[in-house]
C-alpha cells in the first residue's frame, strides 16, 4: 500500500502542470501537437510492464527524485516551465525506480522518452540543434517515438536491460552540452534598449508600415508596429513588439523563418558592446537572402536569446522584441556594416533625446 501511494502522490508535480501544458498546447502552433505523445506514453507504459513484477525499494532513485523535485519546486525562481514540465515527468520514474527497483524501472524508459518528447518546445530546441525546419523535427519526433516502440519491443524479447551507471552518464553528458551551448543565451543580461522610431534616424528616412491582418491575428495580445528604413541603396526592415499577456505569441525569429521554408544558413550571437548583443541570423528563401538582427528588452535588461528572454517573461510586464533585417546582394559584411550603423545612430537617438515621443509611443 505503501508503494501504491507513492507513486500516486509522485503524480502530484505533473498535475499542477496541467495548466501550463494545456495552455501551450491550445495556444502555440509549434506545440499544439505535442499531447499525442502524452497518449502514446499510455500504450507505451501497458507494453513496457506487462508481466512485470514489482521487487525491492532501491534508495539510489533518491538521487533523481531529489533533484527533479527540486526543479519543480524552485520554477518560481527559475521560471523555465518546460523544464519543470520535464522534472516532473522524470520524478514519477523515479519515484516508480525507487519503490520497484531497477530491474522493473528500465523497461519504463522508453516511455519515459516519449512522454519528454512532448515538452512543450521540444519541436523548437530540436530544430534549432539540428538546424533543420520544424516540420523536420515533427518528423523526427515521432521517428524516436517508433524507436521507442521498438526499444521496448526489443526489450520484451531480448530481456535487455540498461545499466544505471550507464544512464546517468548519458544524463550528464547531456545536460552539461546543453548548458555549455546555451548558457551565455540563457544568462546574458546587456543593457536595457528600448528604441523609438523616428522618421529620420541618423543616414536612413523611414515610414511607418500597417501591419496586414494575419500579423494582427497572431499578436492578439501584443502591439505590433512595422517600420521601413531607405538610404541610397540600402532597405531595412523593423519588426517591434511589445509583448502582451501570452508568451506564445513570441516566437525565434529562426523558428519563424525555418516554417515559411526559409533556409538558414547561419544563426549566432553577435556581441556589439560588451552590454550588448543580439542574435545575427543569415536565411535565405530562393533568391532572396536577408541578414537579420535580433534581441529582446525589458526596462531593466536587454538579452539575444529567446530563452534568456523566456525566462524572464511575465504577462502584462513591459517586454519588447525587436527584429531589423536589410537584404544581402553580395557582401554581407556591407549588409553587417548597415545594420550596425542603424543601431548606433537608434541609440544616439535615445541617449539625446526624444522622451516626449517615448512617452506618447504606443510601443
Amino acid at each position: 500500500m505503501i508503494k501504491i501511494f507513492l507513486m500516486l502522490c509522485s503524480l502530484i508535480p505533473l498535475c499542477l502542470q496541467i495548466p501550463y501544458l494545456l495552455s501551450a498546447w491550445r495556444s502555440s502552433r509549434l506545440d499544439q501537437w505535442d499531447w499525442i505523445f502524452y497518449l502514446l506514453a499510455v500504450p507505451a507504459v501497458v507494453l513496457a510492464v506487462r508481466r512485470r513484477k514489482m521487487e525491492q525499494w532501491d534508495y539510489h532513485a533518491l538521487v533523481p527524485g531529489i533533484g527533479t523535485l527540486f526543479l519543480v519546486l524552485t520554477t518560481p525562481y527559475h521560471k523555465i516551465n518546460a523544464l519543470a514540465a520535464a522534472s516532473a515527468v522524470v520524478f514519477i520514474f523515479a519515484i516508480v525506480w525507487g519503490t520497484s527497483s531497477w530491474n522493473f524501472a528500465c523497461r519504463l524508459l522508453p516511455a519515459v522518452m516519449i512522454v519528454l518528447l512532448g515538452t512543450p518546445s521540444s519541436s523548437y530546441a530540436l530544430s534549432l540543434l539540428l538546424m533543420c525546419p520544424v516540420w523536420m523535427a515533427w518528423t523526427i519526433k515521432f521517428l524516436l517515438t517508433g524507436l521507442c516502440f521498438v526499444w521496448i519491443f526489443c526489450n520484451e524479447r531480448f530481456n535487455l536491460q540498461i545499466k544505471k551507471g550507464t544512464l546517468c552518464f548519458v544524463t550528464a553528458v547531456l545536460c552539461s552540452s546543453f548548458l555549455l551551448l546555451h548558457s551565455k543565451e540563457i544568462y546574458f543580461e546587456g543593457r536595457s534598449f528600448i528604441p523609438v522610431f523616428p522618421g529620420h534616424i541618423g543616414e536612413f528616412w523611414g515610414r511607418s508600415i500597417e501591419p496586414d491582418q494575419n500579423t494582427k491575428r497572431f499578436f492578439v495580445t501584443s502591439t505590433v508596429k512595422q517600420f521601413r528604413y531607405t538610404k541610397n541603396n540600402v532597405d531595412i526592415s523593423v519588426l517591434a513588439v511589445k509583448c502582451g499577456s501570452n508568451i506564445h505569441e513570441i516566437h525565434p525569429a529562426s523558428h519563424c523563418l525555418r516554417t515559411s521554408f526559409w533556409t538558414i544558413h547561419s544563426e549566432k550571437t553577435l556581441y556589439l558592446q560588451e552590454n550588448f548583443a543580439v542574435t545575427e541570423i543569415d536565411a535565405q528563401k530562393g533568391a532572396s537572402r536577408y541578414l537579420i538582427w535580433v534581441w529582446y528588452s525589458s526596462e531593466k535588461f536587454s538579452t539575444p536569446g529567446f530563452l534568456g528572454f523566456r525566462r524572464h517573461f511575465r504577462g502584462g510586464g513591459r517586454s519588447y522584441t525587436y527584429q531589423i533585417s536589410t537584404p544581402v546582394f553580395k557582401d554581407i559584411h556591407k549588409s553587417r556594416t548597415e545594420l550596425r550603423k542603424f543601431i548606433r545612430f537608434l541609440k544616439q537617438d535615445s541617449r539625446t533625446g526624444n522622451r516626449e515621443n517615448r512617452k506618447n509611443d504606443p510601443l
